[in-house]
């Protein structure tokens, strides 16, 4: 797991804040899909959880009893799907934007699951509400939990298919605003921190900004 995520601000909390959050991290991958004419139509999301997550994830669901770190077949069909039960308005901790306006993402779709050296591996789809043609402004693909339970780190290079004249850069956040704002806002906390952890994920949120040309 990467606790360097947290930053030194967090890790000096007191009232077990600090330690309750975030509870899990994943590494995520984000895929960016055109159509022929040019236009965004969906995004595909990989999720790798951590070890402790997987293995938890795994032992509950009595998946890997060999804990050989591998699925068979059936077990993957299995665990397929298991972190797509969305309730109603979750946004799947995926957030995109044009400009400054936010695109809506269609519900989950072509979900799949593996487990690879005993990390617990998802992907999913989600489809534009209409595609778009990228313009003057950047699109901007955003990954974090507002409740910060879960850390997002971009750990791969971001993908682009249907298009070879775009670029895409990834951008971490500003730790330290982020953590200075954390720490007020546990400050201001008058009950259970756990219960009321305030929503800072996106101070925390990495980006993935795609650039396409003008027409």
């Amino acid at each position: 797991m990467r606790a360097g995520r947290i930053g030194a601000a967090v890790l000096a909390l007191s009232a077990g804040a600090a330690q309750a959050h975030p509870h899990e991290f994943i590494d995520a991958g984000i895929e960016l899909r055109f159509d022929a004419g040019g236009a965004l139509t969906a995004l595909r999301i990989v999720w790798v959880y951590d070890d402790l997550t997987s293995l938890m994830i795994l032992s509950d669901r009595g998946l890997d009893p060999d804990g050989d770190g591998t699925l068979t077949e059936a077990e993957a069909a299995t665990l397929s799907g298991f972190d797509m039960d969305w309730a109603e308005g979750f946004a799947g901790d995926t957030y995109l934007l044009h400009g400054d306006v936010p695109l809506p993402l269609g519900p989950p779709q072509d979900w799949t699951a593996r487990v690879v050296q005993g990390r617990i591996i998802t992907t999913h789809l989600r489809q534009l509400a209409a595609p778009i043609a990228p313009g003057a402004a950047p699109m901007v693909v955003q990954v974090y939990d507002p409740g910060y339970y879960t850390a997002y780190t971009i750990a791969t290079t971001p993908l682009i298919r249907g298009r070879n004249d775009c670029t895409a850069e990834v951008y971490g956040p500003d730790v330290a605003a982020a953590d200075a704002a954390l720490t007020a806002a546990i400050e201001e906390l008058s009950g259970d921190a756990e219960a009321d952890f305030p929503a800072v994920g996106a101070a925390y949120a990495e980006e993935v900004r795609l650039i396409c040309p003008q027409d």
